[in-house]
């Protein structure tokens, strides 16, 4: 078996509170990057990788998730009645093949299958966690020994890791897991998981004022020029003045508009507006 004969999960069925208002608009995995969805970016790389089937439960705003994954190849959808957190990954699925990759909906990176896969495969593992520098106290360390997963704990501490949110699991675990976070699974138990060190990029979009700094990194790493945030939908009159700024679809921008850093969601008409580091949807602005 190789890393292209397997399943993978993208998870993808939360409200992405901390991300309000944006996610009042869209779901947070319908965050563009460089006007493509976050969740498409994902999609298309699990094709790339050649995996068997990619999995994505739906619950909050779910139809328009579907709908911007319709044509994705060999893709299902579960739907879920209620937030499950971790524990959907429990539930039997027939043909699915051991191990699983899991992915957040909610974060950006290049997926290094072919390495979590030889880590995998090296230790008869079950599983793999991709891990990163913390960044801040916001994130839960990832407690380690040698490279072996020994838990998550709160405090900070110099070299710290975080959890990257991809990781590469047994069936056997995934079908032991009973809590709404995969880690109060894993803590205390004998399961045998690996921590693998991912250095390549990582962007978090997990606020508004994360989405508007990861949406610029990635313009940076695609090569893409700064209007590539604009909408292609959307109609800015060429003596508006836009700065660093983000614009969704059917948005319309009249003359005379300065905007300095600032998000403006689907379907807003502004004409003569000054703003800087706002967040701006047809029923609020509020500071980014």
């Amino acid at each position: 078996m190789s890393p292209a004969g397997i399943d993978a999960f993208i998870l993808a069925a939360g409200r992405g509170m901390r991300a309000r208002p944006l996610s009042l608009v869209r779901p947070k995995p319908l965050f563009p990057l460089g006007n493509v969805p976050l969740i498409r970016l994902l999609a298309d790389q699990l094709v790339q990788w050649g995996v068997n089937r990619t999995f994505v439960n739906l619950y909050y705003r779910g139809n328009e998730i579907r709908h911007h994954l319709r044509d994705v190849d060999r893709i299902k959808f579960v739907e879920e009645n209620s937030l499950s957190g971790s524990r959907i990954l429990a539930s039997p699925r027939g043909g699915v093949c051991s191990p699983m990759l899991v992915v957040n909906g909610d974060v950006f990176m290049q997926i290094p299958l072919d390495e979590m896969w030889r880590e995998y495969k090296r230790f008869s593992l079950d599983g793999v966690l991709l891990v990163r520098p913390r960044t801040s106290a916001s994130y839960s360390a990832v407690d380690a020994k040698s490279g072996w997963y020994r838990g998550i704990r709160p405090d900070l501490r110099e070299g710290d890791r975080m959890y990257c949110g991809v990781g590469l699991f047994s069936q056997k675990f995934l079908a032991s897991i009973r809590h709404g976070s995969f880690f109060h699974s894993l803590d205390g138990s004998a399961f045998r998981v690996r921590l693998l060190e991912y250095g390549g990029i990582w962007l978090d979009l997990g606020t508004p004022a994360l989405y508007h700094r990861a949406q610029f990194d990635y313009l940076e790493y695609a090569g893409l020029a700064e209007s590539a945030a604009w909408s292609g939908r959307s109609r800015i009159e060429k003596a508006a003045d836009l700065e660093r700024c983000i614009i969704w679809d059917d948005v319309e921008i009249g003359a005379h508009t300065h905007l300095v850093q600032t998000i403006v969601t689907d379907g807003v008409r502004l004409a003569g507006t000054v703003a800087r580091r706002r967040v701006i949807t047809r029923d609020t602005n509020v500071p980014l």
